[in-house]
């Protein structure tokens, strides 16, 4: 955002819609390799949690911490960059699901590849926790290395830091005025973070919440419970094509409220019918389901933020939306919690993720028009232009402005 030394994958110019498809598609293959392996000090971390011990248990738990801080820094740069790829609906769903495949897949891999090493070489857990993060540095190391070196290059700043300031107060102060614009006057983006906390959140805790009501209620063991989660991961693969697919039939607002309205339904149903142990079986069914729209929800969120959002402040606006999607990934488990100290049914719990999903459906539906939204984007540069049509009306927004100048494709803007 701000003007330092670094490294990125296109030039300042790559911002317009004026790519043509032959670069759209050289830049997408050179994204796919650091897409696949964490940063630098991820991987190296790795070679610490090698030695994970009794001894030293507390310690990697720590590093585990520093690894999510990383982690969001290094998906902020990833989605920044993705969003620059293009402005179009149907290339941003394509490509995003596209990532989420290649994701599942990967992981998949990894897992077996983990499974067969450990049975190959008699250990036990802990054994197969040195296996994990030894097969995890080597695969990192050796893709992030090599995507560095030969794709990332300089890359231009967007703007220079004030004279007087420094990079790290002028960053802050730049976020918390985009943020102040967000909620006053850029409605389409307010109702969308607001929409992302709220069911994201949901889904954060799904896996925490099944796990609970799998042990509790289900009265399954941990290989069964593993088998579960086997299914979650297996039906991501055609969850990601199938959102990819209805995105660009449909539009990524309409794909994101069908998968919600499955989520719904699904939660609902697994509430409603997993009763006890003798309904084990069916949780399998429910799983893949819930595994089919996790892989389908994130990368349609991702795809419509994209075309969403203003031009020249991406890496900006995606810090924003990561934030928005784990700021209240607390709150559905501690509703769940409350309820079961409270002695509601656990069945109770498990059904009030809906009320993530529910709530996140509406405000995604007070977004209005996806078109007008996904227009008003590929006309602003900044997030301090705000479009209005031609009669003076503003699209999309409220509050008070000042000024006012011409914008892309025949919009006219004002300024905040």
């Amino acid at each position: 955002m701000w003007k330092e030394e670094g490294t990125g994958a296109s030039s300042g110019g790559s911002r317009h819609e004026a790519h043509v498809l032959t670069d759209q598609h050289q830049r997408l293959w050179r994204t796919l390799p650091p897409l696949l392996c964490p940063d630098v000090p991820l991987w190296k971390r790795r070679v610490i949690e090698v030695f994970m011990g009794k001894t030293t248990w507390f310690a990697v738990s720590a590093l585990q911490v520093i690894n999510m801080v990383i982690w969001n820094t290094y998906q902020c740069s990833i989605f920044a960059y993705t969003a620059e790829l293009s402005t179009s609906p149907d290339a941003q769903t394509g490509y995003n699901a596209r990532f989420q495949t290649i994701y599942y897949v990967s992981m998949l891999a990894f897992l077996a590849s983990v499974m067969t090493t450990s049975a190959l070489l008699g250990v036990g857990d802990l054994g197969t926790a040195r296996v994990s993060q030894s097969l995890a540095f080597v695969i990192c190391a050796s893709v992030f290395s090599y995507s560095w070196a030969q794709f990332f290059r300089p890359r231009p700043a967007l703007r220079d830091v004030p004279p007087g300031s420094t990079l790290l107060k002028s960053g802050f102060q730049e976020l918390s005025s985009t943020i102040g614009r967000i909620w006053r006057s850029w409605q389409t983006l307010r109702y969308f973070l607001l929409s992302v906390s709220l069911s994201e959140s949901a889904t954060a805790a799904l896996s925490t919440i099944s796990t609970t009501y799998m042990t509790h209620v289900l009265e399954m063991s941990a290989a069964q419970i593993g088998k579960v989660f086997l299914c979650v991961f297996v039906a991501g693969i055609p969850g990601s094509k199938l959102g990819g697919w209805i995105g660009v039939k449909l539009n990524p607002l309409r794909s994101a409220l069908l998968c919600l309205a499955v989520l719904v339904v699904n939660t609902s149903l697994a509430s409603y019918m997993l009763t006890g142990p003798e309904h084990q079986a069916e949780m399998y069914g429910f799983a893949a389901i819930w595994g089919v729209c996790l892989s389908w929800i994130h990368p349609t969120h991702a795809a419509l933020y994209c075309t969403i959002i203003p031009r020249g402040r991406e890496t900006e606006l995606m810090g924003i939306y990561i934030f928005a999607g784990s700021v209240l990934s607390w709150l559905p488990p501690l509703v769940f919690t409350c309820l079961n100290e409270a002695g509601v049914s656990m069945a109770v719990g498990l059904a009030s993720l809906n009320v993530f999903f529910v709530g996140g459906f509406v405000l995604f539906m007070w977004i209005g028009d996806f078109d007008t939204a996904s227009a008003i984007s590929r006309g602003a540069e900044d997030s301090t232009w705000i479009p209005i049509d031609e009669s003076g009306s503003r699209l999309g927004i409220s509050g008070e402005y000042e000024g006012k100048e011409h914008g892309a494709n025949g919009l006219t803007g004002v300024m905040a």
